[in-house]
């Protein structure tokens, strides 16, 4: 796959979208049926290193995908949990190796589905299954499955050339609560099974569709 021919994702665009979501988080939260921890800023300044991370393994035709790129595709999670500060990341040295065993004794269903299905079909199905698929009981990560799920479904939209979901204030109740419905819905292993005949895959199919913005992408010069 030509990754190398992709925008980068414009990490400006992206802050400026979650700071806002930030400021009107007590809000939102009241609106939500399960209330969500806060939106920090260390949560978000960890999300913008997972997007600056993601730029650069898209800039060398990393995929994340291949057998060489799993290994990265943890690392985002990491990045999104405790960032790039190695002091930190020792910090959680145990709950790192516990991410890993859990993500290497589920990852390779959901990545065999995703190198059979992403070059085919709807690119918004395909990231909606993945990303239901990796929520969904028993989660892909420890920690993180949403903000780093959210992460790889846009690298999924992205590869196939369509715009990636952001977070924003008028769209945070609609994707946070779509969301929860599956966490705790949606009870399976398989991808492509429950993700892709329940009401909320199918909903959240349409909901990225419609929520996607190619702003949060630079303009290529």
């Amino acid at each position: 796959m030509g990754f190398r021919t992709y925008k980068n994702f414009s990490i400006g665009r992206i802050e400026q979208s979650l700071r806002g979501v930030q400021k009107e988080f007590d809000s939102i939260n009241r609106r939500l049926s399960l209330h969500r921890e806060d939106l920090t800023d260390e949560i978000v300044d960890h999300i913008l290193e997972a997007y600056r991370f993601l730029n650069g393994l898209m800039g060398k035709g990393v995929d994340l995908f291949s057998l060489a790129g799993l290994h990265s595709l943890l690392e985002l999670n990491h990045i999104v949990l405790c960032g790039t500060d190695m002091r930190t990341r020792m910090e959680y040295h145990e709950s790192v190796l516990m991410a890993r065993r859990k993500y290497t004794a589920r990852i390779g269903r959901i990545r065999d589905w995703v190198i059979r299905n992403r070059e085919r079909g709807d690119p918004y199905r395909t990231a909606s299954i993945f990303y239901a698929s990796a929520l969904s009981q028993p989660q892909l990560f420890v920690e993180g499955n949403h903000r780093t799920g959210n992460i790889v479904l846009n690298y999924l939209l992205v590869s196939r050339n369509e715009p990636p979901y952001v977070m924003e204030p008028e769209t945070a109740v609609g994707y946070l609560e779509i969301s929860g419905r599956i966490k705790f819905s949606d009870r399976t292993i398989l991808p492509g099974k429950v993700a892709l005949n329940s009401v909320h895959g199918r909903h959240f199919a349409r909901f990225l569709r419609e929520s996607a913005d190619a702003k949060f992408m630079e303009e290529e010069e």
